[in-house]
């Protein structure tokens, strides 16, 4: 699917991340549109900067450098979102920057159009059935989906009160080359541990292949009749948990998931709880650090520790860098697999209750509004969206072709 926006200048927020970066390149290659990008650091950039963008340098969360990017913008596409640093930091970026990007299309005139890229998550927990647009939203309680649904909120008051041309997307599990939640995430994750597979797997995945996401994104920047309005965008239908992990097991040929009812998997989760002796000081330090958000961040602000992983970064190998980084401050970089853990060695991941339940649940996001007034048709299902992210995996060293010439 290709809208044409030819003449037409676009703006990308998020513009080096997973969705964004794909938006990017069909905007070039496929609509040939003039494209922007906000660039907070240009080591992210490798991939933007094979395509003819005009970069400019600065936070989204900056309203001047947004004004800026906006200047004579027709479309702009907002990806962004904060993924590090404390929780109000994440926040400045989320909804700090939404607001920033909707204050810039209304400068321009009001003739701007917007189309915010959300979550599935701002839903919460929802019920067995038919998940629609009309349901209520809730507040998940993380940094992430709150934010999110505060600029959500925005974007609609925005299009109420000041008639700007505002469209929210909500895709749902997002995979593909390089995804790093429903893509590198798994296959991670199966190549360290056993993966449990709740009630055998049972429940369902609304599973979306990334460019069926930037299609309807496309289509919300060109139609009228997504004024004003809020779309789900998924794959025609779930596939179950089981196939989803089986065929990245297929990807990585190995076995690494294990089947379990809801009250075993539960049971697992409580065993761990229990205390089994006492920490060491500097386990008990890493464990408090790792876990509270605000201290983690105050941690790695402290002159001491980046003078630190600065000399670590210049000598330290990569895998060895991302695996103390993860270890410490409970972040990793994207860019490669981690070491694979032998078969013998892998423990089962143990899945908190509210991970269990979703794993379980049989939701149906439905896409009838995006194809009544977006037109909106994904062109992937799920195999044929593997097809392409197992080409990329084996490119990218994941699984028994390695790393291709």
């Amino acid at each position: 699917m290709n809208v044409d926006l030819k003449g037409k200048r676009c703006l990308v927020t998020g513009g080096t991340g997973f969705i964004g970066g794909r938006l990017l390149e069909r905007l070039v290659l496929q609509c040939g549109a003039e494209v922007r990008a906000i660039v907070r650091n240009y080591t992210n950039a490798a991939r933007m900067a094979r395509y003819p963008v005009e970069m400019i340098a600065g936070d989204v969360a900056d309203p001047a450098v947004v004004a800026r990017a906006a200047e004579g913008c027709d479309i702009i596409f907002h990806c962004a979102y904060g993924n590090s640093g404390d929780s109000d930091r994440q926040r400045e970026v989320t909804l700090g920057g939404t607001q920033n990007v909707l204050e810039a299309a209304l400068k321009g005139g009001g003739k701007t159009r917007v189309v915010n890229l959300s979550t599935i998550t701002v839903y919460g927990a929802v019920a067995d059935g038919d998940l629609t647009e009309d349901m209520p939203r809730v507040y998940p309680g993380d940094a992430y989906s709150d934010s999110k649904l505060d600029a959500e909120k925005a974007c609609i008051d925005y299009a109420q009160m000041h008639s700007l041309p505002v469209s929210v997307l909500q895709p749902a599990m997002v995979f593909g080359p390089a995804g790093p939640a429903w893509t590198l995430r798994i296959l991670n994750d199966l190549m360290n541990a056993k993966v449990i597979l709740v009630d055998g797997g049972s429940g369902w995945c609304n599973a979306v292949y990334v460019d069926d996401v930037v299609s309807a994104m496309l289509l919300a920047g060109v139609k009228d009749e997504a004024l004003g309005e809020v779309f789900l965008v998924a794959a025609d239908k779930p596939v179950t948990w089981k196939q989803f992990y089986n065929r990245h097991e297929q990807v990585l040929g190995i076995d690494s998931t294990v089947e379990m009812s809801m009250a075993e998997a539960e049971a697992l989760w409580n065993s761990n709880m229990a205390p089994s002796g006492p920490k060491s000081l500097f386990r008990e330090t890493v464990d408090i650090i790792r876990e509270q958000s605000s201290l983690r961040w105050r941690v790695q602000e402290t002159t001491e520790v980046a003078a630190l992983l600065r000399m670590a970064g210049a000598v330290t190998p990569w895998r060895v860098k991302n695996y103390l980084k993860q270890r410490v401050v409970g972040e990793a970089e994207e860019e490669a697999p981690v070491e694979e853990v032998a078969p013998e060695e892998r423990q089962i991941m143990r899945q908190p209750p509210g991970l269990l339940k979703m794993n379980a649940g049989k939701v149906h996001v439905r896409i009838e509004k995006a194809r009544r007034l977006l037109g909106y048709e994904p062109e992937f299902d799920f195999a044929s969206g593997m097809v392409l992210t197992e080409q990329w995996a084996h490119w990218a060293g994941y699984g028994k072709a390695g790393v291709q010439a």
